[in-house]
């Protein structure tokens, strides 16, 4: 890895720890510097079929408030996963962006990092259909080496 920069997307799900850890693991073993972004949509709505009833600019503010609050503590617990395994440098940032594969692949590239480590929630048959695989469409746009680390 020529330069030793490692992009760990969470959204504060146990798969997206769990790829955290072994995240640590190979940034220690490779002395990488570990980048941890939350994304955070500013209108999840904003390309849905229909417009959530009632979603006005204070309906919308308070979810984006709910949203960066809820970021912010994922990448609390990502700092002290990173410090209890002793990485040497990491750090942690909010995407204020869509929420997509596509939006993962421009930060890693826009951060020049050699590697995207991500968890995989394991979703199957009508559930994976129906709620998509970010890290699989990660894996499709991505030219970079992607890491799916599975719970």
């Amino acid at each position: 890895m020529a330069n030793k920069n490692i992009l760990v997307p969470i959204d504060g799900s146990e798969s997206a720890f769990a790829a955290l850890k072994q995240a640590t693991v190979l940034a220690n073993s490779l002395e990488s510097k570990l980048t941890i972004i939350s994304i955070v949509e500013e209108n999840p709505f904003v390309n849905a079929d229909f417009y959530y009833f009632g979603a006005d600019a204070q309906t919308m503010k308070a979810y984006f408030d709910e949203a960066c609050l809820n970021a912010k503590h994922a990448l609390t617990e990502a700092e002290k996963i990173c410090a209890n395994q002793s990485v040497s440098e990491f750090e942690t940032k909010i995407i204020k962006a869509e929420v997509s594969a596509k939006n993962i692949v421009k930060v890693a590239e826009e951060l020049d990092v050699s590697l995207i480590i991500m968890g995989s929630h394991g979703r199957k048959g009508i559930q994976k259909l129906t709620l998509g695989s970010v890290a699989e469409e990660v894996l499709k746009f991505s030219p970079l080496p992607v890491l799916i680390v599975k719970q």
